[in-house]
């Protein structure tokens, strides 16, 4: 199975009960609404699929290990290999059975430091049988192993990628590479990813299409229905999906994650729910970005190859539309709830690593839970003070089905108007500076490493260094004493005797 697989044991055992999701939001959800008729479809479909699969890969395994008789190295060979495109075809199954899920709002994402060179390592793995066929190479900037972490699900990212990768294949020629570059943008707190191909590209009119329904074109030959869950998967690192094409030179498909720092989540995500907000002006990043591709020819990449990429000189010709997430949108597009919950001090690091995981499930396509230290976290809800108690109630009874020794401390919550630049501030304020207090009673944990940095480590070198000094000081603080006592009694007064 792909390493990007939604599907593994851990995530299985890990997902809250069904009792506590939370309902679906009904208000966007209509019977006359033929796509979202359509992704149940879909859905329904996909997850009957994966009985008869999971039988076809157990007979596979069980001739490959020699149940039905001896087997040669080669037959095993090959049986391995089908048994591999059974998990490939699970995966994308999952994906399938997902994508209402994604629709609905209600997501099941995790957020975490991650390392642009672990997508890399799991987008590969994942298409090199495809393009291989293909004769098609994927190519990538800006993903080595000194950049920035990003604040991304990496299961969701790589599938992402997947999804842009297998259609900028689709429209592409046996031979043609595909680039994939990562550019930072420290301004706006943003890593802006791209998928280029030099395919055939999209006419206007197919732009306009997608841009209007952001579904399932009846001539696109499956690249609407991968475009509608590419788009939903990049709202979750809250972003949009822009694609931009001109008919014969190729199509860019971009869209940007926050990095890995608590001012840069803060700063991305405020400005998400101000969009959804009903500002829908285009980003600048990305128009800079454009303008500054538009004066290169080539790119360099990390690996020494180029790639040629047409020069954008005549811009004109170009055509892009803007993708977002969806037809849902949050409950409360002109507030949010902030608040902190703090577990108790007895709560044990491996259990606030389940309850976070738990926690982030919980949580819907327009709402943030960071955690600031080992047992803190700082939730942005999709609330008002009206239905913000029921959501809190419903994290404790989420935190005491999952983890019964869990107490969890609530501090007083506030309800913010949402305008991007007001928002940043006070996010950034109960990240970095905890000034929404912790619980009544409570000390904040302050040996804990803030997200995005690598763990404190043993090292027996500055150990030693250490012991070293201490010696030293130790040393010296006596010769100061003694010294301090010899002019102690240098200066004392000499009695005489009577």
């Amino acid at each position: 199975m792909s390493p990007s697989s939604p599907q593994s044991a851990a995530d299985r055992t890990a997902r809250p009960s069904r009792l506590h999701r939370r309902p679906p939001n009904h208000n966007h959800r209509s019977d006359s609404d033929p796509v979202g008729a359509a992704v149940r479809l879909i859905s329904e479909t996909a997850h009957d699929l994966k009985s008869p699969l999971a039988g076809i890969a157990a007979t596979m395994e069980a001739i490959r290990d020699g149940s039905l008789g001896d087997v040669t190295p080669s037959q095993a060979e090959f049986l391995q290999a089908a048994m591999n495109q059974c998990q490939y075809i699970d995966t994308l199954v999952s994906e399938l059975a997902r994508a209402e899920r994604l629709r609905s709002g209600s997501p099941r994402v995790r957020r975490v430091a991650t390392k642009r060179s672990a997508i890399q390592e799991a987008v590969d793995l994942a298409t090199r049988p495809v393009l291989s066929n293909h004769r098609i190479e994927l190519l990538w900037g800006g993903t080595d192993a000194n950049a920035n972490d990003v604040m991304v699900d990496p299961n969701i990212l790589s599938r992402l990628l997947i999804n842009l990768i297998v259609n900028a294949q689709r429209a592409s020629q046996e031979g043609s590479p595909i680039l994939i570059r990562v550019e930072d943008n420290p301004a706006r707190g943003v890593a802006v990813w791209s998928v280029i191909d030099r395919g055939r590209g999209m006419s206007p009119a197919k732009l306009k299409q997608l841009g209007r329904s952001g579904a399932i074109a009846s001539d696109s030959g499956g690249e609407g229905l991968g475009l509608m869950i590419a788009q939903q998967m990049a709202a979750l690192h809250f972003s949009s999906l822009t694609l931009r094409s001109r008919v014969g030179s190729g199509t860019d498909a971009v869209f940007e994650t926050p990095l890995a720092s608590p001012s840069a989540i803060a700063t991305t995500f405020a400005r998400y729910r101000s969009q959804l907000r009903g500002e829908r002006s285009r980003p600048h990043s990305l128009r800079q970005w454009k303008e500054g591709q538009a004066d290169s020819a080539q790119r360099e990449l990390t690996d020494g190859q180029r790639i040629r990429i047409e020069s954008l000189i005549n811009r004109t010709s170009w055509n892009e539309v803007e993708l977002h997430g969806g037809p849902t949108r949050p409950i409360r597009a002109d507030r949010l709830s902030l608040v902190r919950v703090t577990a108790d001090d007895e709560c044990p690091m491996e259990m606030a690593d389940r309850f976070d995981q738990a926690l982030q499930y919980q949580l819907t396509t327009f709402e943030l839970a960071y955690r600031t230290s080992r047992r803190s976290w700082v939730c942005a809800f999709d609330a008002d003070d009206h239905s913000l108690p029921a959501r809190m109630e419903q994290i404790d009874q989420l935190a005491q089905r999952s983890q019964p020794a869990m107490s969890l401390h609530w501090n007083t919550p506030a309800v913010v108007p949402i305008h991007e630049r007001n928002l940043q501030c006070l996010l950034v304020d109960a990240m970095t500076t905890q000034s929404l207090s912790e619980a009544p009673g409570k000390i904040a944990d302050m040996d804990s490493v803030r997200l995005g940095t690598p763990e404190i480590s043993f090292s027996p070198v500055a150990a030693a260094r250490l012991d070293e000094e201490l010696r030293r000081l130790n040393h010296r603080m006596k010769s100061q004493s003694e010294r301090l006592q010899q002019q102690s009694a240098a200066i004392r007064p000499q009695t005489r005797p009577s």
